[in-house]
């Protein structure tokens, strides 16, 4: 166990900084295109860092909490997922940050980024609290379909298009990433505002609930990422 925690943490930075990887390309792609491919052509590209995570078997949290579901019955497991979440916000965090410090000065850039922060931040009223509760479920359930059927094929070409269209699904609908919206807050530079802790607590919580959904379709049971 002790060899074990230490391990987990690393493979979660490297984790989290994969899944902020994913969201760069999303923000470049809207930056350079600025229209509806843009958009089309970024939620396709963020699959890069779920697709990394799953190849290189990194520690994600949204890809591992599933197994809480399916039974699992492994006291270092359940040690494991709060010391992959911290390791995950570290990458995301701070790859975020470096990409603030770097394009901080620019203003087209920082637009989209900022555009993507504030669309998350909006908590006026319930209808607003309940959407991101929706999003995060349903963002849950995309991850966890996504990594688990990935896991079925093993880096064959339907694994890889299961992995990759589900995570266009999630991130062109708007469904809301605890990690991911790490990166984002890091990235715009956010973390002074309380309603960035009220999003990601939201998240995180609805994120972990939404592989419920996914655990009572009857597909092959294996272990994600």
């Amino acid at each position: 166990m002790k060899k074990e925690l230490p391990l987990t943490f690393l493979k979660g930075i490297l984790a989290g900084l994969s899944i902020g990887l994913g969201g760069f390309l999303y923000i470049l792609m809207t930056f350079l295109l600025q229209n509806e491919l843009g958009k089309i052509l970024g939620s396709t590209l963020f699959a890069v860092g779920l697709f990394l995570v799953c190849t290189f078997m990194l520690s994600l949290y949204t890809g591992k909490i599933g197994l809480v579901y399916e039974g699992k019955k492994n006291l270092t497991f359940y040690l494991s997922l709060p010391i992959m979440l911290i390791g995950n916000a570290v990458g995301a965090i701070g790859l975020g940050y470096l990409c603030f410090l770097i394009f901080k000065n620019n203003e087209y850039v920082m637009a989209v980024v900022n555009q993507a922060c504030e669309s998350r931040l909006v908590f006026h009223n319930f209808y607003d609290y309940l959407m991101v509760i929706v999003k995060s479920f349903l963002c849950g359930f995309c991850v966890y379909m996504a990594v688990k059927l990935f896991n079925m094929f093993r880096l064959k070409p339907l694994g890889i298009l299961l992995l990759v269209f589900f995570v266009f699904v999630f991130v062109y609908c708007g469904f809301q990433h605890c990690i991911a919206n790490m990166f984002y807050f890091g990235f715009g530079n956010t973390y002074a505002n309380g309603y960035t802790y009220l999003n990601l607590g939201l998240c995180i919580l609805f994120n972990s609930l939404g592989p419920i959904m996914g655990v009572i379709i009857p597909i092959n049971k294996k272990e994600g990422n």
